[in-house]
């Protein structure tokens, strides 16, 4: 099922990005497999709210904190992008994209008496990181992999638009965005590969493990994880997540004496359907029992 792009405008603009306590935080239990909870089928998931309106207003940043070369990248990236759908921001566009696909993992994680059904789960999951890859599925159509890619881009435009004499906080903090947002582009590519290994599988046996691996893979592609177990997500490429980049950005915005516009995902997780998407035991079992396939 494609959901059309027209019905995301408003949704873009109210899109979430988790908040900078979050972002250093161990990654949320939606990217996780749910095996105990319950749900309605797959395919009645992903309605969006018609009556969704944008919440959030862009920042106004002092001039004098951060010049105004500087603020058209940094908007950009949090605040409203012209080529993304609905002119949402690069980090909102990844941060949904990537839950998204979490989603769908998890559908494909307890649907596990019709193989063929885990496969086309993997088939969104594939649409939300990159379109390019698989066409049609659900998702905004522009692709996590995308849109980590212009994080990438437009931080180095911001980094390379002032003189590290005039903002600080940036020649400090927005090298680490770079970084987050690369390692991001490698993580994407290891969730396809691990999806393309799902769809390959000839079996649940052999698919169930490879699910699991996937799951991980998502959650480390958003939200880093910590590999060390010192309790925190580190600075090196085998921690970091797209999640940082939000991170060290939010503290470019305080140290300018403005906080980032933010507004946690979950609170429109739920009207998406994304939080109960694939939290049911045997979801092929539920659809029997209500004299579905």
């Amino acid at each position: 099922m494609k959901i059309p792009n027209t019905r995301w405008g408003a949704f873009y603009l109210a899109a979430a990005l988790i908040g900078p306590g979050e972002a250093v935080a161990q990654s949320p239990d939606s990217v996780l497999l749910a095996s105990d909870t319950t749900t309605g089928p797959p395919d009645t998931v992903l309605v969006i709210p018609t009556d969704l309106e944008a919440s959030w207003q862009s920042s106004v940043l002092p001039e004098t904190a951060i010049p105004p070369e500087a603020q058209l990248h940094l908007a950009h990236l949090v605040e409203s992008f012209p080529d993304a759908p609905g002119g949402a921001s690069l980090l909102k566009i990844a941060m949904l994209e990537g839950e998204i696909a979490a989603a769908w993992v998890r559908v494909a994680g307890v649907d596990t008496l019709d193989i063929n059904r885990m496969i086309e789960a993997m088939t969104h999951v594939i649409h939300a990181i990159d379109p390019t890859e698989v066409r049609s599925g659900n998702g905004m159509g522009y692709g996590f992999r995308r849109a980590a890619e212009n994080v990438q881009t437009q931080a180095d435009m911001l980094r390379m638009a002032v003189p590290d004499t005039l903002s600080p906080a940036i020649a400090f903090h927005v090298p680490f965005v770079i970084h987050a947002a690369y390692i991001a582009q490698a993580r994407a590519d290891d969730v396809i590969t691990l999806a393309r290994q799902v769809q390959s599988a000839r079996d649940v046996n052999s698919t169930i493990p490879l699910i699991k691996k996937l799951a991980e893979a998502i959650r480390a592609m958003m939200y880093g994880e910590d590999v060390d177990g010192d309790g925190r997500i580190g600075r090196n490429e085998a921690e970091v997540g797209i999640a940082q980049a939000a991170y060290h950005l939010s503290l470019v915005y305080r140290m300018a004496g403005s906080e980032m516009p933010l507004i946690r995902p979950w609170e429109l997780v739920e009207s998406l359907g994304l939080d109960t998407l694939g939290r049911q035991p045997d979801s092929v079992r539920f659809r029997r029992r209500r004299g579905g396939p």
